[in-house]
């Protein structure tokens, strides 16, 4: 595998990674969940607006253009994302990055019925299998979880899991339908105003702390966790295969624990070690025995 596909693949999983702490302690700060989303999305169409402007792309329109467009907004970026910021205020935000251990499972199931090269073996099952196994010993043991409303938070990601496999499975289907700021500049605009409306309604009660702390989040947020990460993501489609890039959900969660132990206190037992020891293990192997034909 070309070592720029690999160095992008990690530096996107160190910067999903560490984006669930940011996001932890700018929603414990006063950060209104959806507001947050929104005015993340709005601000990373702008620069990808700038980005698109500048490349001199023009926005292809055709019918499967609009259904990658529509699926990415609705799905990734407004249902996925809100359920995802308004579920991590009820858990640890190791538990977040854990439960999104779970989509590369998801994904590899619909692509087998989708993919017709994205097949499931018994190694590529057995492979996923660890990784999962070890993300759920990570959620066994994380000690008391979080606050109130856990099983709520745990239902509201597994449900954002599930909503986001979809899409990722059809652009891997018409990925050379669009570019990656192509997709990204229309889909995350389309979110930011819808989530923004949505947050209008149904947040008006909810004041915004704009404290340097979560100034500094919705920056980080937004051009590390939004525009230059789902750069990358978008990219690597075209370089790899679909257990591959599902992968990516095992790494943070390893990196997301570690943080939340150290800064917020989240419990990193000998258990959840072995765990995220798993992730890694079950990553490579993936590789391993399917490597990429790029």
């Amino acid at each position: 595998m070309k070592l720029k596909i690999i160095s992008l693949y990690a530096i996107l999983c160190v910067i999903w990674g560490t984006t669930w702490i940011v996001l932890k302690i700018s929603l414990n700060e006063g950060t209104p969940p959806i507001f947050g989303v929104a005015i993340r999305f709005i601000i990373a169409a702008i620069i990808l607006w700038g980005i698109l402007f500048f490349r001199k792309e023009k926005l292809p329109m055709s019918k499967i253009a609009w259904s990658l467009y529509l699926q990415f907004a609705i799905f990734n970026f407004v249902i996925s994302y809100s359920l995802t910021y308004i579920s991590t205020q009820f858990v640890f935000s190791s538990v977040s990055s854990v439960m999104w251990a779970g989509f590369p499972l998801v994904v590899a199931l619909i692509s087998h019925f989708i993919l017709a090269d994205e097949n499931l073996t018994f190694s590529k099952i057995g492979t996923i299998l660890i990784g999962t196994t070890g993300a759920f010993i990570l959620l066994s043991e994380s000690s008391g979880l979080g606050g109130n409303n856990v099983p709520l938070g745990i239902a509201g990601l597994a449900l954002a899991v599930l909503v986001a496999a979809w899409p990722n499975v059809y652009l891997k289907k018409h990925h050379k339908v669009l570019s990656t700021v192509q997709l990204n500049v229309v889909s995350q605009t389309i979110a930011g105003i819808l989530l923004m409306i949505i947050s209008f309604i149904f947040e008006a009660d909810m004041t915004m702390n704009w404290s340097h702390y979560n100034i500094f989040a919705i920056g980080y947020l937004t051009v590390f966790g939004t525009v230059i990460t789902w750069l990358i993501y978008v990219w690597l489609f075209s370089h790899l295969t679909m257990p591959q890039i599902s992968y990516v959900a095992f790494f943070p969660p390893v990196i997301a624990t570690t943080l939340g132990w150290i800064f917020l206190g989240e419990v990193l037992s000998l258990s959840a070690i072995i765990g995220g020891t798993m992730i890694v293990s079950g990553a490579v192997l993936i590789h391993w025995i399917n490597p990429s034909k790029s």
